[in-house]
């Protein structure tokens, strides 16, 4: 399970994620991007990642509200939340 350790909304269609993920974090470069699922009926959908912290082990995402899956990770999960599936980091 990941940990969301920061959700901060910044519009109606904008907000940002931090996720708990050791393992990508110490991997993650510029331009990557990760895969999350948030249970496991769920569809995975591909974030960029917009900034990581190796040290804290976070990578940070800032998604943009388009579909089911975004409107319900900006309304139904908040800071302290789990999810099962985040893999990557993906992409050159």
């Amino acid at each position: 399970m990941y940990q969301i350790v920061r959700h901060e909304r910044f519009s109606d269609s904008a907000f940002l994620w931090e996720v708990l993920a050791p393992d990508v974090a110490a991997a993650a470069q510029p331009g990557h991007f990760v895969m999350l699922r948030l249970d496991e009926a769920g569809e995975r959908i591909p974030l960029t990642v917009a900034d990581f912290d190796r040290e804290r082990g976070t990578v940070t995402m800032v998604v943009q509200t388009l579909g089911k899956t975004t409107q319900e990770m900006r309304e139904d999960f908040r800071e302290g939340d789990s999810f099962p599936d985040f893999v990557g980091p993906l992409g050159l």
